[in-house]
Parts: structure tokens; C-alpha cells; sequence
């Protein structure tokens, strides 16, 4: 059964130059598998995207397979997974 990979954020606050200076809302990181190793990039560099083994994008449901439900969880990053 497929399931879904959600994955980490962070909060982000605009500033007080901003009009909703006080209000902080989460924006997704990246997580992606290069050369078999999973990482976690807040803003990943678009040239590179093609040469990695796999780009799980921020802030989306991202279908994953068992195996690759396995392997994140192995990695450290089980939380970020649900059922479909």
C-alpha cells in the first residue's frame, strides 16, 4: 500500500516591517536521497534536482513506496509518514 511522506518544516516569522509582523506559519523542507544518503534542504538548488536519486519536495504529499517508507524511517524521518 502506498503511503504518504509529509515532511519537515520550519517556522517562518516575516519581521516587524511586515503589517502581520506577529504571525508565523511552517514552510516545508526538502528532503531528498543523494548517492543513497537522505538529506534535508530548506531551499534546494534546481540545477542539482536532476542528479539526485530522489527529491521528496517540501511543503506537498509526496507518494512513497514501502521500501522507500523503510529507508526513511531508517534515516530518521518516520514521523513524516502516513498511511494513504
Amino acid at each position: 500500500m502506498p503511503k504518504i511522506f509529509r515532511g519537515p518544516t520550519y517556522k517562518y516569522r516575516p519581521g516587524r516591517e511586515y503589517d502581520l509582523w506577529f504571525v508565523s506559519y511552517p514552510i516545508g523542507k526538502t528532503v531528498a536521497k543523494v548517492n543513497g544518503v537522505w538529506k534535508t534542504m530548506v531551499v534546494p538548488y534546481d540545477p542539482d534536482l536532476k542528479t539526485y536519486d530522489r527529491v521528496l519536495r517540501g511543503g506537498y504529499d509526496n507518494v512513497i513506496t514501502d521500501a522507500e517508507a523503510a529507508e526513511l524511517t531508517a534515516a530518521g524521518y518516520g514521523d513524516y509518514i502516513f498511511n494513504e
